[in-house]
């Protein structure tokens, strides 16, 4: 069994690769307090920032807390130093005009408020492809599921790797698919006031469950959970052909809009990310002892041998999008699997004015009633 030591670090890891800070249940009782940091910075044009959290297991729960009050600056080619601006609720951010570019190095450097001192290895920036063709095919027993196989459409794509390079890549993907029901209410109804409005729990309909549609258009957005990591090794200055970048699921008929991201990592970041991949992806489970030990490349000066969890890196990124249509499955007249767990449950229509009433889409990481660039419908 994992001790509780590793038990928080592996648990900070997948904090830290989903760079989320909701509670994770844990049954295991420690007060071991682990440092976690998401630093990845981008030769893209979006403001470059890091996040730095501490995970602390608190009666069974993993929660990262922002760590407020840091002093953090970026050292480029070893000689230009750039200071981090704090924004609040741990993230830091660098000027608006830094932008990352390919063939320069960088280190992070960061000073907590107690004093402890922490740097990161250096990570060099390596030119990233772009994608040449994105294509698509329709698996009728695609995705396996505890009840069987959903159909699904399998995604690729080619991008011819650069020669003479040790290339290293990450690939991931971001998807939009309509949305028509934007509350789901169990044990009670949805009501529009008191603003925002919500649901409203009531004896009557305990054990009931109704869904309501949306007020407008509205988007549901997904997000790739599995590393997709690959080096050139094999491949070098040859072209990358039908690599599988995601799975789909038959979720609706009305057509799905992909963006996929593919980044150039350093062989450092490659080994770092393919031996996280082997662990949290095919290892079994959580509670099976990892292979091999996950040490990042971030350091407390002050404390070396304390364990920091995330891995300081740039990389270079090209994105694609990409339309699927679903024709295949249209043809052949299959069912969709829905974007909900069961099938719509209207409330029925009354006498009462306005009742069932309809939800607003309310902006989320995981859903906007902003129509996605490239939508086709």
């Amino acid at each position: 069994m994992i001790n509780n030591k590793k038990w928080l670090f592996v648990i900070a890891i997948a904090l830290w690769i989903c760079s989320c800070v909701e509670p994770f249940n844990l049954n295991v009782k420690s007060d071991l307090r682990l440092l976690t940091i998401d630093a990845t910075l981008t030769d893209t044009e979006e403001e470059q920032t890091i996040t730095i959290t501490e995970s602390v297991n608190s009666s069974g729960r993993v929660v990262a807390f922002p760590v407020l009050q840091v002093k953090a600056e970026l050292l480029v080619n070893g000689n230009q130093k750039i200071a981090f601006v704090e924004k609040g609720a741990g993230k830091y951010a660098l000027p608006k005009t830094f932008q990352a570019k390919a063939g320069n190095s960088y280190q992070l450097f960061f000073t907590k408020s107690d004093g402890s001192k922490f740097e990161s290895g250096v990570d060099i920036m390596f030119t990233t492809p772009e994608i040449i063709r994105v294509h698509d095919e329709f698996v009728f027993d695609g995705i396996e599921k505890s009840y069987g196989y959903d159909h699904a459409n399998y995604v690729y794509l080619d991008t011819k790797d650069p020669a003479n390079e040790q290339n290293s890549y990450v690939w991931s993907w971001q998807l939009w698919e309509r949305q028509d029901v934007c509350f789901t209410c169990e044990s009670g109804r949805y009501f529009e006031t008191p603003r925002p409005g919500g649901c409203r729990r009531e004896a009557s309909y305990e054990g009931i469950t109704y869904d309501y549609y949306c007020d407008g258009d509205c988007w549901e957005i997904f997000y790739s959970t599995e590393l997709n990591v690959f080096s050139d090794i094999y491949t070098n200055g040859n072209l990358i052909s039908n690599r599988l970048i995601a799975k789909i699921p038959f979720y609706n008929s009305a057509g799905a809009l992909l963006e996929i991201k593919q980044q150039s990592v350093s062989p450092n970041a490659y080994r770092y990310l393919k031996l996280l991949a082997e662990q949290i992806q095919n290892n079994g489970s959580l509670v099976d002892t990892p292979p091999a030990a996950l040490i990042g490349n971030i350091k407390n000066i002050n404390k070396p041998e304390e364990v920091v969890a995330g891995f300081f890196m740039v990389t270079s990124v090209r994105y694609e999008k990409y339309w699927i249509d679903r024709k295949e499955p249209i043809a052949r007249k299959l069912t969709p699997t829905g974007l909900r767990e069961h099938s719509i449950r209207e409330e029925p229509f009354s006498n009462i004015p306005g009742r069932p009433p309809l939800a607003p889409c309310i902006l989320s990481q995981t859903r906007t009633p902003i129509k996605p660039k490239g939508w086709i419908k």
